[in-house]
């Protein structure tokens, strides 16, 4: 059985350029594969701040990264380490941001990250103020500065430089409250926006449900995000802790998925050796 089900190409947001693409900007390897009709696996970094880490996790097959900015302990100095191993190694790193702030914002992009995930969402008006700081002029009023982490310290055209990566920069809207779910619609009808993704356990306790992220409240809203996001040709995404449940939600509809972390895969496979090598002693 397949983990996804058949996927149709994803209409992310393209622009066309004045002056060509900048070959100095990596290519976001994701955007590509869900333009392409391929969904995307990956995970969360959580607590460890080796940039080594990315090449096991890169071993593992997954897509992309999210590095926790919002829970995590990282300073901005871990964010470009850990942005930059990931590219080097064919992953994408998206950075949950602590706080929607133009220096958040900015700082995290323009280390490196290639996709940014923005937790508390509540409507389209806060969206469309996201993405005029995301996005250079015309398109927004980010900054610009050459022979940063995101160009690889290179230099180039500053506007084919500019229109590259905003076509390349992955939006993720996180839904996780309970406007977030009413205004949907209007959320994901933002231009720029590439993907909205469900929080289960912070979604759950929005609706009054919490600790029960299968109940019929979640699974309603859940249904509800794959279907919105479909109509109007964004990324349904969901994050979650264990393989049982990102399957599910794969074979539901979910183009992205993230599954566990840096703590619960270490967790769950010494928990695993534990068990079972202790079970030669118990058997004596």
């Amino acid at each position: 059985m397949k983990l996804f089900r058949s996927m149709r190409p994803v209409k992310v947001f393209q622009r066309q350029f004045s002056q060509g693409r900048s070959p100095i900007i990596p290519a976001n390897l994701i955007k590509q594969k869900l333009a392409n009709g391929q969904p995307v696996l990956g995970c969360m970094i959580a607590e460890l701040r080796q940039p080594s880490l990315l090449q096991i996790i890169a071993n593992t097959g997954l897509d992309f990264v999210i590095i926790d900015n919002e829970h995590g302990p990282f300073n901005i100095e871990t964010v470009a380490d850990l942005s930059r191993a990931a590219r080097y190694v064919g992953l994408t790193p998206i950075v949950r941001i602590p706080e929607v702030t133009y220096s958040h914002i900015a700082q995290s992009l323009d280390s490196g990250a290639q996709g940014l995930m923005f937790p508390r969402i509540t409507d389209a008006a806060q969206v469309k103020e996201i993405m005029k700081m995301v996005r250079f002029p015309p398109l927004g009023i980010r900054g610009n500065a050459l022979s940063r982490g995101y160009t690889n310290f290179k230099g180039d055209q500053v506007q084919k430089v500019m229109d590259t990566v905003n076509n390349d920069t992955f939006i993720v809207i996180q839904v996780e409250t309970k406007e977030a779910v009413q205004n949907l619609e209007e959320i994901t009808s933002v231009d720029g926006v590439n993907c909205a993704l469900v929080g289960p356990n912070d979604l759950s306790i929005a609706l009054g449900v919490s600790g029960n992220p299968k109940g019929p409240e979640m699974q309603e809203a859940i249904a509800s995000v794959i279907n919105i996001c479909n109509k109007n040709k964004v990324v349904p995404a969901i994050h979650v802790n264990d393989m049982a449940s990102a399957r599910e939600y794969a074979q539901q509809g979910m183009r992205l998925v993230s599954c566990s972390s840096d703590i619960g895969m270490i967790y769950m496979a010494g928990s695993q050796i534990s068990a079972q090598v202790r079970q030669g002693w118990d058997s004596k």
